[in-house]
């Protein structure tokens, strides 16, 4: 079992062996001749044997990093102070640090191994002003008392808007290298003019309701209570209200919500409001059924080609909507609470 040809190194196996001929009496020269090395390399392996126990070789220091521990802090500093940097820009910043230039590849390692950095695509979440994390903080804080028999009891509404030809993710398709082409494997894109649907619908526990188109010639705060307030909203309003004894409606910060019309509305009615924090999508369970829809529509083998087959896809999306997904968004709204208490009120995960 000689060494291989062009190995420095025995291996563990060869170290074995050397230990078991030297115990059985074979000399150093005829063990050394019998592996194509040398009678020093036998008398180490034996040394090694004797002192250690074992013919395993010990770990190796290695080359001696590039960037050293005064380097990974610098590295480490530039990128908290902007996280947008590309690589080429820190590494050029790190080697004016070093004593010796480095590679972007290097500093990429060192950022992914010790740092634990890695470059990924940034999350897209609402501005957050002081005052704005200071109210979120606040109505967290007081919805903690609030349990699913309270959060039963809440009307989620919400208007979305769905772009014709617009993709909200990047699709991925499964094809050969030359099906890149293909038609089944493209991304239809279509002149839309940046055509577009609004529309409103609301959700409550057990409960879906119906979706009303809001056409562009008629969004202001007379048209909202006209089209949604005083008909879909009312009627919903009711039946929970009659169902479940206490009803509350949930809406954002929108100047058709806010306004005089719709307020009066409201008093005239006595339809009760649940508070809720501006610039908070992420404590709205509807928001997450929008995206569920724009996902679904996506999807579809046919994708919708003009606003009116869009209508259609949005409808019939709406509808394959189940109950079941509606509650267990309404039953994670206590964990929508906990993590905004636990970023005191910033941004989440939701």
């Amino acid at each position: 079992m000689p060494k291989e040809i062009g190995k420095n190194n025995l291996t563990p196996d060869q170290h074995d062996c050397i230990v078991r001929l030297s115990q059985n009496g074979f000399p150093q020269d005829v063990i050394a001749a019998t592996f194509s090395c040398s009678e020093c390399g036998v008398c180490q392996v034996l040394q090694n044997y004797n002192t250690r126990g074992h013919t395993m070789d010990l770990p190796r220091s290695g080359r001696p990093p590039k960037i050293n521990e005064r380097g990974l802090r610098h590295l480490e500093r530039a990128v908290n102070d902007n996280r947008r940097q590309t690589l080429g820009e820190i590494t050029q910043f790190l080697n004016t640090c070093l004593p010796s230039p480095v590679a972007p590849r290097t500093v990429q390692r060192a950022l992914h191994n010790h740092l634990d950095f890695s470059s990924r695509q940034a999350c897209k979440k609402p501005f957050l002003k002081p005052v704005h994390i200071e109210n979120r903080l606040n109505w967290a804080r007081d919805m903690q008392t609030y349990g699913m028999e309270e959060f039963s009891r809440i009307i989620w509404t919400d208007e979305c808007s769905v772009e014709l030809g617009k993709n909200t993710r990047n699709p991925l398709v499964w094809r050969r290298p030359h099906e890149k082409y293909d038609s089944k494997c493209l991304v239809p894109t279509f002149k839309s003019g940046r055509s577009s649907l609004m529309f409103w619908g609301c959700i409550a526990y057990g409960k879906k309701g119906p979706l009303v188109f809001l056409p562009k010639e008629r969004r202001t705060g007379v048209d909202y209570v006209d089209l949604v307030l005083a008909g879909p909203l009312w009627d919903f309003y009711r039946d929970l209200f009659e169902e479940r004894g206490i009803a509350k409606v949930m809406e954002d910060g929108a100047p058709v919500h806010t306004c005089r019309v719709a307020q009066d509305f409201r008093d005239s009615h006595s339809m009760e409001i649940f508070a809720h924090p501006a610039q908070s999508p992420d404590m709205n369970p509807i928001e997450h059924l929008w995206y569920l829809l724009k996902s679904r529509i996506n999807r579809r083998k046919n994708i919708p080609k003009n606003l009116d087959e869009l209508k259609e896809a949005i409808l019939e999306e709406w509808e394959e909507i189940d109950i079941e997904t509606i509650n267990l968004l309404i039953d994670s709204m206590p964990n929508h609470i906990q993590a905004l208490l636990k970023a005191k009120g910033g941004s989440t995960k939701y």
